[in-house]
């Protein structure tokens, strides 16, 4: 096998296909399919979509803090592992616990107000609230799961070929 040659970039995992593609999943199946077509798949899409996506966005965040605070790095199979099980770990009590649920709820109604709050502002509207986004926990939801190996697969292969020889 041949080693790339080129120094890996924080964050670059986040532009590999997959993540681009799940990203894309994740929007269109929130905004659209989930209200054309409303069923098991479009139920499961979203989830398989944000288990590809967030390791991923998990990993680059630890790079560019890396970068960051001038540290010298290079993608990691430990930063990986770690990305990839907080997620699957997460996600899982989200589905099963009811507090782990509930924190979700109001974690994400707070991560969403900034953009929520920026659209209002340029629609002339009033400030929006804090909010709780819905959130129904769903024990099939954890069939999503195996969709952790597609962020380990582009984390490891990059991990690997990063390393020295």
């Amino acid at each position: 096998m041949q080693r790339a040659t080129r120094a890996p970039v924080a964050g670059e995992s986040l532009l590999h296909p997959a993540a681009i593609a799940a990203v894309l999943t994740l929007v269109a199946n929130d905004h659209y399919l989930k209200h054309a077509a409303p069923g098991v798949v479009t139920g499961k899409l979203s989830d398989v979509a944000g288990l590809v996506f967030f390791p991923l966005l998990l990993q680059a965040g630890w790079e560019t803090s890396q970068v960051l605070i001038g540290r010298r790095w290079r993608p990691s199979l430990r930063v990986l592992s770690l990305c990839v099980v907080a997620t699957g770990v997460v996600f899982a009590a989200v589905q099963v616990v009811p507090g782990a649920a509930d924190a979700y709820r109001v974690a994400l109604g707070w991560l969403r107000w900034p953009l929520e709050a920026l659209l209002a502002v340029a629609s002339g509207r009033e400030l929006p609230a804090q909010f709780r986004v819905r959130h129904t926990p769903d024990l099939t939801d954890l069939l999503a799961l195996p969709a952790l190996a597609v962020p380990w697969w582009v984390g490891r292969r990059r991990a690997v070929l990063s390393s020295p020889a």
